[in-house]
C-alpha cells in the first residue's frame, strides 16, 4: 500500500509515545502533503508541557522519551510546537466517517463530549466490543450521532490478544500496540486493506 500525493493520511494520535525518535517521526509526518493529525492523550500531555514548561501530571505517557529524542538531535522541543498545537480533536470526512483518538459519550452528540473523552475514553470501544461478542444483530449498536464508521486508536487490540485491526459494530480500532511491542498499522478506509510495520 503506497501513499500518493492525492491520498490523505489521517494519523489517529499518540505521535508522542515510548519510541526513541519522536523528533524524526514528526519530521516525516510533516513531509506528507495531505496530513490530518488527530491529537491523542500522549500528544495532549506533551503539548501541555510545551505550553507551560511544567511537567505533565502523567509524565509516563511518553514525554520523557520524547524529550530525550529532541536532545539526541540537539534541538529544542519547541521547534514542533505548531505541529502539536494544530492537531485536531477529531475529523469527520465527506462520507460521514469519524476519526478520533479515543472516543466520546455515545449517548450524547459528539460535540457535547469533553476533550478528555476525545483523548482518554475507552468506554466507546469496550461497549462496541461487548456488543459484538453478544452478536445481537436485531438490536443495533446505539450511537447518538449517525456516523457511517468510526476509526479510533488509544486502546491497543493487543489487549484482546489480537495483533491486527479489530472491527466491532461500526467501529474500527487501528491501535495495534506499536508503542507496546506491537506493530504500526496503516489502513485504506475504503477497501479496509491494511499494512503493518
Amino acid at each position: 500500500m503506497d501513499l500518493s500525493d492525492d491520498d490523505t493520511l489521517i494519523q489517529l494520535g499518540d505521535v508522542v509515545d515510548r519510541g526513541p525518535d519522536v523528533f524524526g517521526c514528526v519530521e516525516e509526518l510533516k513531509k506528507i502533503k495531505n496530513l490530518i493529525s488527530i491529537r491523542g492523550n500522549h500528544d495532549e500531555q506533551w503539548l501541555m508541557y510545551l505550553k507551560t514548561g511544567g511537567m505533565p501530571s502523567l509524565w509516563g505517557q511518553g514525554a520523557a522519551e520524547t524529550a530525550k529524542s529532541y536532545h539526541m538531535y540537539g534541538i529544542q522541543p519547541e521547534v514542533h510546537f505548531d505541529f502539536f498545537a494544530n492537531q485536531k480533536k477529531y475529523h469527520i470526512d465527506e462520507n460521514n466517517n469519524l476519526f478520533i483518538h479515543a472516543g466520546f459519550n455515545r449517548h450524547h452528540p459528539l460535540t457535547e463530549s469533553s476533550e478528555l473523552h476525545y483523548y482518554w475514553d475507552r468506554d466507546l470501544w469496550m461497549a462496541a466490543h461487548s456488543y459484538s461478542l453478544m452478536k445481537k444483530k436485531d438490536h443495533p449498536f446505539k450511537i447518538k450521532d449517525d456516523f457511517k464508521e468510526i476509526f479510533i486508536g488509544h486502546t491497543p487490540t493487543t489487549y484482546h490478544n489480537c495483533p491486527v485491526p479489530m472491527h466491532c459494530a461500526n467501529i474500527w480500532n487501528l491501535d495495534t500496540g506499536s508503542g507496546k511491542g506491537g506493530l504500526l498499522t496503516i489502513m485504506n478506509v475504503e477497501t479496509k486493506e491494511f499494512k503493518q510495520f
